[in-house]
């Protein structure tokens, strides 16, 4: 009877312990705000919660020329242009598109930046003047022009090739008036 007992005792011991370990004991834990990205390409959406910046990099130039073509650096290094005209009306032409591939290598792939005519002369206007392969959109035929102190938007799209008229860069240019 005492084996029995010892036996029954011995089962019950293990069963309690198998049962102490098996039971699911709460556990706190501190949530954090963590995210990470795995590089510079990201091939899903990207969802921000919160503020987002971006840019930031800026190029001013002041100048007594009437006309200069962007480099491929230039529209790549830079999203934000501010041009000074000294001398009156001035010509920025767009680098070809064999340029803007290497900064849009992808169909679909789009950017923008930011052009300011800082000159405050009237007759000073900025004008953007598509590179070769490029087709340069915009509300209407003058959208290319910006008048003094005033701003334009340019976003770029890496289109498919358009036999054509020879083009694979798309630019919408928005030209924007002041509004105070």
């Amino acid at each position: 009877m005492n084996k029995i007992l010892i036996a029954v005792s011995a089962i019950a011991v293990v069963a309690l312990i198998v049962t102490g370990l098996a039971i699911v004991r709460p556990v706190n834990v501190k949530v954090e705000n963590l995210g990470a990205i795995s590089g510079p390409h990201i091939y899903h959406s990207l969802n921000v919660h919160g503020q987002f910046a971006w840019g930031g990099k800026n190029l001013a130039v002041t100048t007594s020329d009437t006309a200069a073509t962007l480099s491929g650096s230039d529209m790549m290094n830079y999203d934000y242009i501010d041009l000074m005209s000294n001398v009156g009306a001035f010509t920025y032409t767009l680098p070809a598109t064999s340029t803007m591939i290497s900064i849009l290598p992808d169909i679909g792939n789009s950017r923008k930046w930011l052009f300011h005519n800082a000159t405050s002369t009237a007759a000073a206007t900025l004008t953007i003047a598509a590179g070769a392969g490029m087709d340069l959109v915009g509300i209407n035929a003058d959208a290319d022009v910006i008048d003094n102190q005033e701003w334009a938007e340019l976003t770029c799209t890496h289109i498919y090739y358009r036999t054509a008229d020879n083009t694979n860069i798309m630019c919408i240019v928005s030209e924007l008036t002041n509004a105070d």
